[in-house]
């Protein structure tokens, strides 16, 4: 798998849609992102944008890592101009003007691993991590009024099963 230059990208939308004016930043990989595709880190010192490793495995790599480095220097872009960089309005304007995407088209979900029971309702809910204390939010809310209660806790059902991928609220 031959690896995009990341540099070379940065450097090509720099050139294409920002005049050449931004200072180029730690520009990287990132093995742990899974939902997002890329994300902007600022700093005094310098500033980092990192890229989703898995976006190489992707059929339209190319495509997809080049829109995220576009979304991900309007982030940066605004921060350079001492303006607020999140998804605003001036960010907006200009990712329309770039024709990149506002979300990841092929995040990596994974699988929810335990499941935890509602003794007093029989709800399950499904979770990637095992949790501490937890009650059964929709309990908590009908019989004490949206504060935690031993009386609704959740126990754990099963382990390491597939379930329907469903969120359900625990409280807690």
């Amino acid at each position: 798998m031959k690896r995009v230059d990341l540099v070379r990208m940065f450097t090509e939308w720099n050139l294409k849609a920002f005049d050449g004016e931004l200072p180029i930043p730690e520009i990287r990989w990132n093995p742990r992102l899974r939902t997002t595709a890329g994300r902007f880190i600022p700093s005094r010192k310098k500033s980092i944008i990192e890229v989703a490793d898995y976006l190489q495995e992707e059929e339209n790599a190319e495509l997809l890592i080049r829109d995220t480095m576009g979304h991900e220097m309007i982030h940066y872009w605004l921060w350079v101009m001492r303006e607020p960089y999140g998804h605003n309005s001036a960010f907006h304007k200009k990712m329309e003007e770039l024709g990149v995407s506002r979300y990841n088209p092929v995040p990596r979900h994974r699988p929810f691993k335990h499941c935890y029971v509602c003794d007093h309702c029989t709800q399950q809910i499904w979770v990637r991590k095992r949790l501490k204390a937890a009650a059964c939010a929709a309990c908590c809310n009908e019989h004490s009024s949206g504060k935690y209660h031993p009386q609704f806790k959740l126990r754990l059902s099963q382990e390491n099963l597939e379930p329907v991928p469903q969120q359900n609220e625990a409280s807690g």
